[in-house]
């Protein structure tokens, strides 16, 4: 599933916004306060810097004893 159809967002519709606001829109969707703070925050950064948060969180989860999962899996 790609983030577009999780999101409902058609494709083939123009943006009447900018790239970073259209982010923050979807990101203010969000149920969770964390996660929602994490994706503002995160709207901007590089390819790299993006890859780089994701592995953290990754090595934090497992410092937690927390195993990895896929994020669209149903609680």
């Amino acid at each position: 599933m790609t983030d577009c159809e999780y999101f409902a967002v058609d494709r083939n519709q123009q943006l009447t916004t900018t790239p970073t606001e259209h982010d923050a829109a979807l990101a203010g969707q969000l149920a969770s306060p964390r996660l929602r703070r994490l994706v503002h925050m995160s709207i901007g950064l590089s390819d790299e810097s993006v890859d780089l948060l994701n592995s953290m969180s990754a090595r934090l989860r497992a410092a937690a004893g927390l195993t990895p999962r896929d994020p669209l899996d149903e609680h």
